[in-house]
């Protein structure tokens, strides 16, 4: 857990997340092999505190966090709860975060009633 700390303290150090950085982050994720809940987890939380990310960021976030959540085809109570964090994360919904919830209302197998509605929401945001 203090290695997690400390990674996070330094690549926000500035408060902005640089495709340089997305190499660390990278290793990172996939050092242990295996990309989980928890890999999305800390991914949330930097966008959240991050105060800029480049593009690269989220061509590596955006894809794992919908490998992850669709492993096993449903969208269940904690990975609709992670789902909102990024959402919230920054202050604003970007484009490529609906488009995210898209993708994963039309490919998962079950889905949660508060999923539905977050969707149904996101949908009535009109696309910039």
């Amino acid at each position: 857990m203090a290695h997690l700390k400390q990674l996070k303290s330094e690549l926000l150090s500035d408060g902005k997340i640089s495709s340089n950085e997305v190499a660390r982050i990278r290793r990172f994720v996939e050092e242990d092999g295996a990309l989980d809940f928890d890999d999305v987890a800390f991914l949330v939380q930097l966008l959240g505190e991050a105060d800029e990310v480049c593009p690269e960021f989220d061509e590596l976030f955006l894809p794992l966090m919908r490998h992850v959540l669709l492993k096993d085809g449903k969208i269940d109570l904690d990975e609709q709860a992670v789902l909102v964090d990024m959402l919230v994360a920054g202050g604003a919904i970007r484009q490529s975060e609906i488009k995210l919830v898209r993708e994963l209302q039309i490919e998962a197998t079950e889905t949660t009633p508060g999923f539905d509605k977050l969707c149904d929401a996101l949908l009535a945001i009109p696309a910039n």
